[in-house]
């Protein structure tokens, strides 16, 4: 049941206006594909965070929405009886494929298939616990998390971003002022409060680091992911030149961030 404000209109508001919906598609995962494989290693602290937030038993099941290139799926599958990875870009599973058999890991299924068009009982049958890793970027997203919830014996997790999407400077080069968008969790908790779903939430900081391999290389990923007119991209170099640091013969992007991790558990 809604209450005085609609969430999941404020969060489609708040999608159209950063351009975000271009992360439900599978051709956008499919481009940027090579590049998340890359930087996984680069993620690893992250990983491991994620990983204690999730009380896994080797007797469980897993169900990962938006597998990827298995950053996640794969450290789990290490501890559980078995892992079911859904992920709609066929480039990124290949790639968890590549990944899991690099480290002879044989106990994960692949759907290649979005979390939308998935069917529960036909695509998926039920597992002990669900987790989404930075991949809700549904656009029916009420559906999506209920879906979430039926297909969950025991629990579901999902980590989202709590910080802003964009810092003030960068929404300033873009947009031309600040705008109102609230960090994913906010939209995501706010959403399964009304769908009588009451979660937990906690909040922890992590480093999120991305290499590039040239200043170019980091203007074109920039304006491709924030649909930046040419027009600024001299603003966005400028920006680059103060955020990025050398080391190794690369550039890096470190960035401190929060991330909400939201569980709850179907007994709750």
């Amino acid at each position: 049941m809604g209450g005085l404000i609609n969430w999941v209109e404020l969060r489609k508001s708040a999608f159209l206006l950063a351009h975000r919906f271009d992360a439900c598609s599978a051709l956008f995962w499919d481009n940027r594909a090579a590049s998340f494989n890359q930087n996984t290693e680069n993620m690893k602290n992250l990983t491991q965070l994620q990983l204690k937030k999730l009380n896994l038993l080797p007797q469980h099941t897993l169900l990962d929405v938006g597998a990827g290139n298995g950053r996640i799926t794969i450290p789990v599958s290490k501890c559980v009886k078995y892992v079911t990875a859904v992920e709609q870009s066929e480039q990124m599973l290949n790639l968890l494929k590549i990944n899991a058999q690099k480290e002879k890991i044989n106990n994960i299924s692949f759907i290649n298939k979005s979390w939308d068009e998935l069917s529960l009982l036909k695509d998926v049958f039920p597992h002990d616990i669900v987790i989404a890793s930075f991949s809700v970027f549904m656009v029916d997203i009420e559906n999506a998390l209920l879906k979430m919830d039926a297909v969950a014996k025991s629990s579901v997790t999902i980590f989202v971003s709590a910080s802003k999407w964009l810092d003030e400077e960068l929404q300033k080069i873009i947009y031309g002022d600040v705008v109102q968008i609230w960090a994913d969790y906010i939209y995501i908790y706010n959403i399964l409060h009304d769908l009588g779903i009451l979660a937990n939430v906690e909040i922890d900081n992590f480093m999120s680091t991305k290499s590039y391999l040239s200043l170019d290389d980091a203007v074109k990923d920039f304006l491709n992911v924030h649909k930046v007119s040419s027009q600024k991209e001299l603003k966005i170099r400028e920006y680059l030149c103060k955020k990025l640091t050398e080391k190794d013969g690369k550039l890096w992007l470190n960035q401190n961030r929060k991330m909400a991790t939201i569980w709850w558990t179907k007994n709750q």
